[in-house]
Parts: C-alpha cells; sequence; structure tokens
C-alpha cells in the first residue's frame, strides 16, 4: 500500500480520485446506487462528462462539520481512540483502487467511517443493519488498507448516535473486487462503456447528458438499434396486457371488498386496504383565468427530450 498526502493541495487530490475507484465509487459499479449507475460512473471517470458538484448541498456540508463530533462521540462511547487520516490509500495489487478514510484507529489495525444521516432513515440502522453502500465502502477500505476491522459510526437526525463493528469479509472482497477490476480496465482503460440499464439513475443520467445537444437532424438506425426497438415494443405490448390483468383483478378486489361496505379484508397470510383518501391540488385553469398575474408568477416551464417510437409498415 503506498500513499499521497492531500492535506497540502485539495485540488490535486480531487484530480487523483478521478484516476481510480474510491470507497464512494463501489456501489455505482455494482449497481445499488440509487443516484448513480455504472454508466455514468464510467463517463464521469473517462471524462465524457464532468461529475456533479454537490460541495455546496447542505447535506454535505452538515456531513463535514459533523464528522468531529461525530469521530469524538464515537470516543466517548466506544472508549477507543482516533486520528485523522489525510492521506489517499493505493492498493498494492490494483493501485486504482483508492482509499480515503476519515479516521484510524490508534493503536489497532482499524479505521472509522463518520456519517450523518435524516431519522427518517433510521430503519436502516437497527439492529446490526448498515446500509448495503456504505457497508462496500467500509469493505473496500478494509481492502485496500489491509485492515481486520472497521468501525462505522452515524449521528440520526441529531436525536440518536449508534456505531457498528464491521468485520473483514474476505468473500465478500472478492467478489466486489473482481467486479470493480473488471469496470477499470475493461471500461474505463478501454473506454467501453458498460450495458447501460433500467434504473431510475440511468434514466435521469442520460436525460441530463443529452439536455442540450438539440437540433433537428436524423441519423440511420443501425441493426442492433433496430432489434432493440422490435425487442421493446414487444415488451410493451405484453406491459399491455399485464397492466389490463393487473387491473382487472384489483376491480375485482374492489368490487368484492365495496359489496360488504368493508374497509379492511383480513386472510393468514394478506391485509387489503380500500378506504377514502383525499388529495389536494391547485386547479390550474381557474387559477389562470381569475388570478393571471399569479399563475405568470409561479408557473414553471421546463424542456426536457422524450422518445417517441412510430411503425412504418
Amino acid at each position: 500500500m503506498t500513499q499521497y498526502d492531500i492535506a497540502a493541495n485539495e485540488k490535486e487530490w480531487l484530480a487523483l480520485r478521478s484516476k481510480g475507484l474510491g470507497g464512494s465509487d463501489i456501489g455505482s459499479v455494482l449497481g445499488l446506487n440509487h443516484w448513480k449507475s455504472p454508466f455514468q460512473l464510467w463517463a464521469e471517470k473517462t471524462g465524457q462528462v464532468e461529475p456533479d458538484d454537490i460541495s455546496d448541498h447542505i447535506p454535505i456540508i452538515v456531513g463535514n462539520e459533523l464528522e468531529e463530533t461525530v469521530a469524538r462521540l464515537f470516543e466517548r462511547e466506544s472508549g477507543l481512540k482516533v486520528q485523522r487520516d489525510n492521506k489517499t490509500h493505493y492498493h498494492k495489487e490494483f493501485p486504482f483502487l483508492l482509499a480515503n478514510i476519515d479516521r484510524k484507529i490508534i493503536g489497532q489495525k482499524a479505521l472509522l467511517e463518520c456519517k450523518t444521516t435524516s431519522v427518517f432513515n433510521k430503519d436502516e440502522w437497527t439492529d446490526d443493519e448498515v446500509p448495503v453502500s456504505y457497508l462496500l465502502q467500509v469493505q473496500h477500505y478494509l481492502n485496500v488498507l489491509d485492515y481486520d476491522v472497521a468501525y462505522i459510526a452515524v449521528l440520526i437526525g441529531n436525536t440518536n448516535f449508534v456505531y457498528k463493528k464491521i468485520e473483514r469479509d474476505d468473500e465478500l472482497i472478492e467478489i466486489y473486487q473482481a467486479k470493480a477490476v473488471k469496470f477499470w480496465e475493461e471500461h474505463v482503460v478501454k473506454g467501453i462503456p458498460p450495458v447501460i440499464d433500467g434504473s431510475d439513475a440511468s434514466t435521469a443520467f442520460i436525460s441530463k447528458m443529452y439536455a442540450d445537444d438539440y437540433q433537428e437532424s436524423a441519423t440511420e438506425l443501425d441493426v442492433r438499434t433496430v432489434r432493440l426497438i422490435d425487442e421493446l415494443m414487444e415488451i410493451k405490448e405484453d406491459k399491455k396486457l399485464l397492466d389490463k390483468s393487473i387491473k382487472e383483478k384489483e376491480n375485482r378486489i374492489k368490487d368484492y371488498l365495496g359489496s360488504r361496505k368493508a374497509t379492511y379484508g383480513n386472510s393468514p397470510t394478506w391485509k387489503v386496504t380500500y378506504d377514502l383518501r383525499n388529495r389536494v391540488g391547485v386547479d390550474s385553469k381557474k387559477l389562470k383565468s381569475e388570478f393571471p398575474d399569479i399563475y405568470d408568477q409561479v408557473v414553471k416551464t421546463t424542456s426536457y427530450k422524450t422518445m417517441t417510437v412510430k411503425g412504418l409498415k
């Protein structure tokens, strides 16, 4: 393992991170990051796009400000002592696997990761639970630093504090490392994009990536893309049948409950609810006709690309 001192030059450190895979990248490599897909990660690592600058986002600012507080709470609750570690660590065999840890545990081959989260995410930390992206991040750090133990401490909504001890999992490390090495060597180094998946993260990224690239033009569809369109339309036809079948079964269940004037239905395996809900909305037509000045102030126009497919035979 080699090290790089980042304390003196933060810009150089940020540039260095783009030359490898850090702990926060592993979830994306494995397709487990809800906010960033493998395709987006590849586009960033190969310089196709600039990563979003989230340094001014409130959760990021708050998390950075509270990192020291979380570390001190961990010391108080665990009885262990920690120290900062302002270095980038490299994996001894695969130097593009990088690690930047929050703290080292003094006197042990162990590390500490400090987290903050909303109270709405408290269930993700109950008992022995740890969000999978954080678990992968920590195992990645244990792998790169060749440590045996990690601790992860989290301040939940400023009302609760917990920490967990995480042992090194060599089986999990072997699995993720193989995928990370393949991602870097087969996709990033060779410039070959990974297969685009159907995740919300990929959908949002592609829409954003090509949002400003608009002009009236045409291109010839290749055989592969035509095959994709054929498959897409077949699936959509199947989906229509499935949607119709779903609606039919929903309506029959509603009719069963409604005819018995029941709000709930119970069985040994299911509980179904059919009750009244209220939805509050704005009548935009009335607002525009009766309060045009207010409508002009609050109306918002957004531009986006949409795809349509039309058969020509």
